[in-house]
């Protein structure tokens, strides 16, 4: 196989756990193959390496359990009909991710957390030499451990909410649609970080295995679940519900639900409402933000209105609060402070890109709710910026945002490219901190609040860089494999 990289994906149900193969008990190996090269474990059942010349396979060993006692055991071949076990492919120059957070067993998904893993090549005469046994860290996989405290990090690529962790890094909350109707999300605890994670609780919500996001408060106590449930009106569709789930001691309990918000009056009947994705909860988990849709196609025309809706907890009990639409066509992304008074909201934009034609039209805004002492929301400020959803040759990208655990801070990963995919907007060279903007055009803005008014800082441009954080405090963003730390309000660059 003339592999210049090879990805793998491993279905999280398909490690044999019985049975060591030969070579991990220390025989020799009966083959001169070197051990594969840059062998990285990038997510539960994802993993990447640079090829072996002369191998014409692969061989992965697992050890459930890291340096416990349990033995290490080879994984299951590829199973082309039950679509489960070891594959890799040829895939050039990219390392692909397989079935990240996929579906799996409570059992089989501890296992991937917890275990350590080999990779050897073969030929025709046997297998090689081992690589050095590597582990997923999911803690530091998808959060990021500033002075401040560690925060959840956020993607270019897909929907942010999957998995979740808390703040102490002590509780994980991961979507695992099943093989049947219904959706499940496992709830992980650990105590300490130098422990093993141990299964907590399985909740089942929905009936169906898409769409499904959830958030976990900072304090890991509670969860909300967005799942799909069949629409009462038309038998052809699901509408999006939200479950609450609050933890007591070690129980957890579904304590409400929330079906779709009713349609504002500028959506004429029929006009069909969902909960579309988007969830963020408070630190303490009392008050959570939901993105929601409205949409007809009656009369001469269609209607889309994207909307946020606030719900908030006395007690054990949930009531909405508000219903705040936010402009656009619908939500694409929110971010909320932790103390639940601040609220920011991507209109929505979306764009085709590489030579097709562009449905945007105007420069894409970030609305800025503030929620007053008596618990209204009122809008605070409407910032232009590169908010756009684009699907390209390499997938779909989705601009994301962040806020300060005050809120006095906004982050906004947004792509500017004047005359292409977004109107131009007034990013220039002089306005980047640490250079000019990327090759790609996608960009970092950060916004300071002074009273009730927002003014952009800085801009950072390190292109889509997969995963970016930004400071509870907000004097701190994690871009591009590089820290960028802000003193007065000014931004520095990183050193080296």
């Amino acid at each position: 196989m003339n592999l210049s990289r090879t990805a793998l994906a491993l279905g999280c149900s398909t490690l044999a756990l019985m049975g060591c193969g030969g070579g991990s008990d220390g025989t020799p190996p009966s083959s001169t193959l070197a051990a594969p090269t840059n062998f990285l474990v990038d997510g539960l059942g994802t993993f990447e390496w640079s090829a072996t010349p002369g191998a014409t396979r692969y061989e992965l060993y697992a050890d459930p359990d890291g340096a416990g006692p349990l033995p290490e055991a080879r994984a299951d071949d590829y199973n082309q009909v039950s679509g489960t076990g070891f594959q890799y492919l040829q895939v050039g120059i990219q390392g692909v991710a397989g079935a990240l957070y996929g579906s799996g067993t409570a059992t089989s998904m501890a296992a991937s957390l917890n275990s350590s893993y080999r990779l050897r090549a073969c030929d025709a005469s046997g297998c090689g030499a081992f690589t050095a046994a590597k582990a997923y860290d999911i803690a530091n996989g998808i959060s990021h451990e500033f002075a401040s405290g560690r925060v959840p990090l956020r993607s270019s690529q897909g929907l942010d909410g999957n998995p979740r962790l808390s703040r102490d890094g002590l509780t994980l909350a991961i979507r695992a649609p099943s093989a049947g109707a219904d959706s499940a999300v496992y709830v992980f605890t650990r105590t300490s970080s130098a422990q093993p994670w141990q299964l907590h609780a399985q909740l089942r919500s929905g009936k169906s295995n898409f769409g499904q996001q959830i958030a976990l408060s900072a304090d890991g106590s509670t969860l909300a679940v967005q799942a799909m449930e069949p629409s009462s009106s038309d038998v052809n569709f699901s509408n999006g519900v939200v479950y609450l789930y609050q933890r007591s001691g070690s129980t957890w309990s579904q304590q409400a639900s929330f079906a779709p918000p009713s349609a504002p009056s500028a959506c004429p009947q029929p006009c069909r409402a969902d909960i579309t994705g988007h969830l963020a909860l408070s630190a303490d988990g009392n008050l959570l933000a939901a993105s929601a849709g409205f949409s007809t196609s009656a009369g001469s025309g269609s209607t889309s209105i994207g909307a946020v809706v606030t719900y908030t907890r006395t007690g054990a009990n949930w009531t909405q609060q508000a219903s705040l639409e936010t402009g656009g066509r619908w939500v694409s992304s929110l971010a909320l402070s932790s103390d639940g008074n601040t609220l920011a909201v991507n209109e929505g934009a979306w764009d085709t890109i590489h030579g097709q034609s562009s449905v945007v039209t105007t420069t894409p805004f970030v609305r800025v709710f503030a929620r007053q002492d008596n618990g209204t929301w009122s809008q605070q400020a409407r910032i232009p910026a590169g908010i756009v959803n684009a699907t390209d040759v390499a997938g779909s990208r989705y601009s994301t945002l962040a806020l300060s655990s005050d809120g006095d801070t906004l982050a906004v990963h947004a792509l500017n490219v004047p005359g292409h995919q977004t109107p131009a907007l007034d990013i220039k060279a002089a306005d980047l901190s640490c250079g000019g903007i990327a090759a790609d055009a996608w960009y970092i803005a950060l916004y300071a609040r002074n009273g009730g008014t927002w003014q952009r800082q800085t801009a950072i441009s390190r292109g889509l860089a997969g995963h970016w954080a930004l400071a509870s405090d907000g004097k701190a963003l994690f871009y591009g494999d590089a820290l960028f730390t802000r003193s007065g309000g000014i931004w520095s660059c990183p050193q080296g």
